[in-house]
């Protein structure tokens, strides 16, 4: 998992504990520092869901439409394709 020309030069202090919990962890072929960069990966994937979600919830939209821009492109899209609709996705 350690990314070509990338070389461990740290280590970290666990208890036996937190090695055992690693240990469980670990899938096959992978070593401590492989388990603890895929846990960290997942955090970070898993914060940003939440963040998102929590925009989802709370943020302040408006209506697509109401932006020129996205109307100009939406407009556009619609010129360029194809003319046979049931050949292709409709843009509505």
């Amino acid at each position: 998992m350690i990314k070509t020309g990338e070389r461990p030069t740290e280590k970290i202090l666990v208890t036996p504990g937190t090695k055992q919990d690693l240990n469980t962890l670990k899938q096959q072929g992978e070593r401590y520092g492989d388990v603890v960069t895929r846990l960290v990966r997942e955090q970070k994937q898993q914060d940003y869901i939440a963040y998102i979600l929590r925009v989802a919830k709370e943020g302040d939209f408006v209506r697509m439409e109401s932006d020129d821009e996205y109307v100009e492109i939406r407009n556009e899209v619609k010129r360029s394709a194809p003319r046979d609709r049931s050949a292709s996705t409709a843009i509505h």
